[in-house]
C-alpha cells in the first residue's frame, strides 16, 4: 500500500478514531487503525468491539493495499506534521513508512487479516434525521446518564419512540440520583425504530464529536438505523456502529413528579453564579448546598467543617411557604446548565421529593434532581 494524502483530512480523521480504538484492552490489534486505499480511496476503521468507526477520505492511491497500525502513534505523528500531504508506505516487514517534508518515521504494524471485522450493517433501514437537533437531544441528556458499569442499564440515553408517527422521540437518562428528558420532533421522516432502545454512553459521546461539526449548519441531516443489536449513524464520510445495551431501563414516567406546588422562578445566570460562587467550599465528601427560600429571595449556603462556611442572596419569585430544602451542587449546576431557556422554574412538593427544573419557556425539555436531608 502507498497513499499520498493531506495531512489535515488525514488527521481530522485519526482524532475521531483514536477515541474508539482501545489501548487498554487484551487485543493488541483493537488498539490500532486500519487502513485500506483503492480507488482514490482511504478508509480508516477502528473498533473496541461494542463500537465501529469508518472513516473515508479521498486521497491519491499509488499502490493499493491495507495495514493496522497504533491509532495512537499515527495521530501523535500526523498532528505535527508541517504538510501539506503525507505519504504513507507500507512495508514489507510489518512497517508503515510516514513522510512529509523532511520528516520520516516507521511505525510497527500488525498484520491486517488480524483486525476484527466492523458489525454488517448493510440490511438495516434507516432514517433522515436533523444533525443539530438529535445533537442537541443528546447533550441534554448525556450528562445525567449513569457512570457506574455495575448499572449497566443506566449507562446510556433511553430513546423511546413516539406512539404515533408525528409524536415526539424521548431521550431520557438517569443515574439514580438525577433524570433529564428531552422531547426532539423529527420533522424529515419518522425515526425506522419500533421499540425503545438504550444507547450507551461511549457510543453518543463520539456521535457528539461526529456531529459537532454540523451544528451551525440547520439543515444538515444524517442517517440514522437500528436492528436488534445495533444502532448505526452515516454521515457523508462517516459510518458508526454501536451495540445497544441489553437491559430494562426503569419507568421513567413515575419518577417525574406530578403534583407539585412550591415553584421558584429565578434567571437562569443569577441561579448558576450563586451556585457556584457556594460551590467553592464544597468538597468531594461533601457536596450539599442548602436553599433557604422566601416569597422574593434565596440564601444559597454551604457549611464545610474542614473550610468554613458561606452564604450568597439571589433575588427571585417563590410560591410557598419559607421552607429550606438542600441539593448537591453538581447536580444541581448540570441541570440549570443544560437548560436553554434564560429563565428557570423549579417545581417541587417538600424538601423530601424530586425537584423539577425546566425553563420557563421551555416544555420539551426537563431534568428531575433528587434533594439531599438536611
Amino acid at each position: 500500500m502507498e497513499i499520498r494524502i493531506a495531512v489535515s483530512e488525514l488527521s481530522k480523521a485519526m482524532q475521531l478514531l483514536q477515541g474508539v480504538a482501545q489501548r487498554k484492552n487484551t487485543m493488541p490489534i483493537l488498539a490500532n487503525v486500519y487502513l485500506e486505499a483503492q480507488d482514490h480511496t482511504l478508509r480508516l476503521s477502528a473498533t473496541d468491539l461494542d463500537i465501529g468507526l469508518q472513516i473515508t477520505r479521498l486521497c491519491e492511491v499509488i499502490q493499493p493495499g491495507m495495514i493496522t497500525v497504533s491509532a495512537r502513534s499515527l495521530l501523535d505523528i500526523v498532528k505535527l506534521l508541517p504538510g501539506p500531504h503525507v505519504t504513507l508506505i507500507a512495508l514489507p516487514n510489518q512497517h508503515l513508512m510516514v513522510k512529509s517534508g523532511k520528516t520520516q518515521a516507521r511505525l510497527l504494524a500488525l498484520p491486517p487479516e488480524e483486525f476484527p471485522r466492523l458489525a454488517d450493517v448493510s440490511g438495516i433501514a434507516c432514517s433522515r434525521v436533523n444533525s443539530k437537533g438529535f445533537l442537541e437531544a443528546i447533550q441534554k441528556t448525556i450528562y445525567s446518564s449513569s457512570l457506574d458499569e455495575n448499572r449497566y442499564n443506566l449507562t446510556g440515553v433511553y430513546v423511546e419512540p413516539g406512539t404515533n408517527p408525528d409524536d415526539p422521540v424521548h431521550f431520557v437518562s438517569t443515574d439514580g440520583h438525577r433524570l433529564s428528558q428531552y422531547k426532539l420532533s423529527l420533522n424529515q421522516e419518522p425515526l425506522k425504530l419500533e421499540h425503545p432502545v438504550i444507547l450507551p454512553r461511549k457510543g453518543l459521546n463520539e456521535v457528539l464529536k461526529i456531529l459537532e461539526s454540523h451544528a451551525q449548519d440547520e439543515n444538515h441531516v444524517f442517517e440514522l438505523g437500528f436492528s436488534k443489536q445495533q444502532a448505526v449513524l452515516k454521515t457523508e464520510d462517516v459510518q458508526l456502529t454501536m451495540r445497544l445495551i441489553d437491559g430494562k431501563f426503569p419507568d421513567y414516567k413515575q419518577v417525574i413528579p406530578q403534583l407539585s406546588d412550591k415553584i421558584i422562578r429565578s434567571t437562569k445566570s443569577d441561579f448558576v453564579a450563586s451556585l457556584r460562587r457556594v460551590a467553592v467550599l464544597t468538597s468531594e465528601r461533601n457536596q450539599s448546598v442548602k436553599l433557604a427560600l422566601k416569597s422574593t429571595e434565596m440564601t444559597v449556603s454551604c457549611v464545610n467543617p474542614e473550610a468554613g462556611e458561606v452564604s450568597d442572596d439571589v433575588p427571585l419569585e417563590y410560591a410557598g411557604p419559607d421552607m429550606e430544602i438542600a441539593f448537591s451542587v453538581g447536580y444541581l449546576m448540570e441541570a440549570i446548565a443544560s437548560l436553554g431557556d434564560s429563565n428557570i422554574m423549579m417545581r417541587f412538593t417538600d424538601p423530601y421529593s424530586p425537584a423539577i427544573v425546566t425553563g420557563i419557556h421551555e416544555d420539551h425539555h426537563l431534568c428531575v434532581v433528587m434533594p439531599i436531608r438536611l
